[in-house]
């Protein structure tokens, strides 16, 4: 379904919405190799991050991570980073659902442990842009899971929503594989417009549900 020799499926959990002022919790995250046209899962990730940032009792209820879990298991935000970032290199193809959301705490995290001029440069592909583009409202993660009724829950822990947005790919790329079209091209919601990082090599494309605005470019 794709032509890159390594993908990097992720997914973030995190203390609220905004990169600048929240910090990731859970970082889950699986590294594909191209063998001879299959994608080989090679390595995976999964960590529970400390926080300054106090997990909120909404927070806990949707994910389950508590601040016990965090003081436990918890490793420190530059740790998650550096683990996290030995698993991406240039040519990496970053995967997740609602990557644009993924995105900013990416980036962020560049900033704060690597370089403040860091720019992501690698190709991107938002499972969410794929299935909003073939399917009407709602377009959560577990929308699509249900729709094609993949194994894996929507736990809201990262590495199973990680290894549920690999699956829904899959099963949307038997269908028509037509995946490739979807690289650097982001849906966004045209009543709120795009919120977060832009790249300078991503399209942003308006998508209303069920209408191939991507697909048909």
């Amino acid at each position: 379904m794709l032509k890159h020799k390594e993908i990097l499926v992720f997914d973030f959990e995190t203390t609220g919405l905004s990169p600048i002022n929240d910090e990731i919790i859970e970082i889950g995250a699986v590294k594909y190799e191209l063998v001879n046209d299959s994608y080989v899962q090679t390595d995976e990730l999964q960590l529970i991050l400390k926080t300054d940032v106090l997990i909120s009792p909404k927070i806990t209820q949707i994910t389950g991570i508590t601040k016990e879990m965090q003081d436990i298991e918890g490793v420190s935000q530059e740790e998650g980073f550096q683990r996290l970032s030995a698993l991406i290199n240039s040519d990496t193809l970053l995967i997740a659902y609602n990557i644009q959301f993924d995105l900013g705490f990416l980036l962020n995290f560049y900033h704060k442990y690597y370089s403040r001029s860091y720019q992501i440069e690698n190709d991107v592909l938002d499972v969410m842009a794929v299935y909003k583009d073939r399917h009407r409202f709602p377009h959560r993660l577990e929308s699509a899971i249900a729709t094609y009724q993949i194994s894996i829950p929507n736990s809201h822990r990262a590495l199973d929503d990680t290894k549920a947005t690999f699956a829904v790919l899959k099963a949307m790329a038997n269908e028509k594989d037509v995946i490739i079209k979807f690289v650097n091209v982001i849906g966004f919601n045209k009543k709120y417009g795009v919120s977060g990082p832009r790249l300078p090599h991503v399209s942003y494309v308006a998508q209303y549900g069920g209408f191939g605005e991507i697909e048909k470019r």
